[in-house]
């Protein structure tokens, strides 16, 4: 059950914020944040099982992030989501372009909601709802689709409204991710919990994103094993490309 906030010109220190865990099986192969070797310009991790990724930028401010979508049939699509990021952190067209791409080729992938940033305009597209620009402001998404909202959401993004001010937010921020909910059943905690915590399936990695005013990105990964504990952590600090 994945979890990504973005706060878009909401801060007044940071134009750009983003706090994501990736939930997935401790066993899919997985490559940890990195500048990837074969398009040097893009900074995220890896999916070794189908390709892609999960969550990515590249130097020129393109960020996208993924989710499935948590259906009752688990549709599975010939393509994989990951794909979706990769394919859209690598190129030049605008979030809207691939927003409108992702729609009109929904039908080749598993069920998905996806994050798309140009660094003009932040797009929102899944293959089950529309596609839609999203205005300045503070946005979070999950496994549910579109229109519907479950705890976890809710109560990440409250999270990430309070620190917008915060002089030095990225411990908080990942102090948001790492919060844990034991009590229910096993899928009201999906709902409720920031941190999944499972010897099978759990939370992989929190990702947390900042770019400030003047253009510098932080891009900060802590991957974690099936105890919930943290066993890795990638930080790169980087300005901007300027756009000609």
């Amino acid at each position: 059950m994945c979890l990504i906030v973005v706060a878009l010109g909401a801060s007044p220190r940071y134009p750009l914020i983003v706090a994501a865990n990736r939930d997935e099986r401790h066993a899919r192969p997985t490559a940890r944040a990195a500048w990837w070797s074969d398009e040097s310009r893009v900074l995220g991790g890896r999916d070794l099982e189908a390709g892609g990724s999960w969550l990515a930028m590249n130097r020129g401010g393109r960020f996208a992030a993924v989710t499935n979508i948590r259906e009752a049939q688990r549709p599975v699509g010939k393509s994989s989501r990951g794909s979706l990021v990769a394919d859209f952190v690598t190129d030049l067209a605008p979030s809207a372009e691939h927003a409108a791409r992702a729609v009109h080729d929904g039908a080749a992938f598993g069920p998905f909601n996806l994050f798309l940033y140009d660094g003009r305009e932040l797009m929102f597209a899944s293959n089950r709802a529309a596609a839609a620009r999203l205005d300045s402001g503070t946005h979070s998404l999950s496994n549910a689709p579109a229109g519907i909202e479950w705890p976890k959401t809710a109560s990440a993004r409250a999270g990430v409204e309070r620190l917008l001010s915060h002089a030095a937010p990225l411990e908080p921020l990942f102090a948001l991710l790492a919060e844990r909910d034991e009590v229910g059943t096993p899928e009201q905690r999906y709902q409720r919990t920031h941190f999944v915590v499972g010897p099978v399936y759990g939370t992989r990695c929190s990702t947390v994103v900042l770019v400030d005013g003047s253009g510098q990105a932080t891009f900060a990964e802590r991957s974690f094993d099936a105890t919930g504990h943290a066993v890795a952590e990638v930080r790169e600090t980087f300005e901007l490309e300027r756009r000609s």
